[in-house]
């Protein structure tokens, strides 16, 4: 004598060892949205579960899918519990806007359904500088530092490039992959001043306009003006009397000098004088 799964409950007749119990199952998605791009493709993970009786070959389809869009389940059937890829592909003619696709699951006499929303959004490329910031001062050969932050508008990850100047020359680059919808990235550009002449640059951050984009006015920001000033020079080797205002030992020490210098030389012509004086005394006596 046997009872069926969830028909505990019942009371079994003396026949009940050879009936077949009726299968029961149910069904359930991974996500009850989903928002998809015109033209792209997304994934939902479909699960049949057996919740009594006998398994049985279940096999799966979809109703209310919106023109020009195609459901593929992998695979398309199979007994409870299983669980399928169903992949939503839509195309450049599915229209746009929100749809109740119901999935089914239709085996031994069964049939269960589950509602996916199905929003499709038109294709946008839109990339903007969001922030942008710069020193203000700094001497000829250091490195500056631009600070930039760009976010994707769109509706498709991009790929561009970040590129930083200084008045029209391009002084910094970086290249930025496969940034998300909604996503921002924040990056620090350098550029090497070594080379560049003392004086005042307007420093602008831009992202080239990528394919497809058709607002273009928030691609670029002004990050700022910097002032490059020349750096000074190595100090001389050693205190000069003119570099201490004439003052201190230094300066002392070579007044001495001199002093005695000069003494020196009055005493030879003093003596040179003299002997010379001694000379005419001898000659005249």
């Amino acid at each position: 004598m046997s009872m069926c799964g969830s028909d505990a409950g019942s009371v079994p007749n003396e026949n009940s060892h050879d009936r077949t119990c009726p299968t029961n199952f149910s069904l359930s998605l991974s996500q009850s949205n989903l928002t998809q791009v015109q033209g792209s493709t997304g994934l939902v993970q479909v699960f049949v579960t057996l919740n009594s009786g006998t398994s049985v070959q279940v096999t799966m389809s979809a109703q209310g899918v919106p023109a020009a869009t195609e459901i593929l389940f992998a695979p398309t059937s199979g007994r409870p519990s299983f669980s399928t890829a169903m992949t939503v592909a839509s195309s450049e003619g599915t229209p746009l806007g929100q749809f109740n696709i119901t999935i089914l699951a239709t085996g031994g006499g069964l049939q269960k359904s589950s509602v996916l929303s199905l929003q499709v959004v038109p294709i946008i490329h839109n990339v903007a500088i969001v922030s942008a910031s710069v020193q203000r001062t700094t001497t000829v050969g250091s490195i500056v530092l631009i600070n930039a932050t760009v976010a994707n508008y769109g509706s498709l990850a991009e790929d561009f490039e970040l590129r930083a100047s200084a008045n029209s020359t391009l002084v910094a680059n970086q290249a930025v992959s496969k940034l998300a919808p909604a996503a921002t990235y924040t990056v620090r550009l350098a550029w090497n001043t070594t080379g560049f002449s003392p004086g005042t640059y307007r420093i602008t951050v831009a992202v080239p306009p990528i394919q497809g984009e058709q607002s273009f006015t928030d691609n670029s920001r002004e990050a700022g003006q910097i002032l490059l000033t020349q750096g000074q020079g190595p100090p001389p080797a050693g205190p000069s009397p003119a570099a201490s205002g004439g003052n201190g030992p230094a300066f002392a020490y070579g007044r001495q000098l001199a002093i005695l210098a000069g003494i020196a030389e009055a005493a030879i012509v003093v003596l040179i004088v003299l002997r010379r004086n001694r000379k005419g005394l001898l000659r005249n006596a």
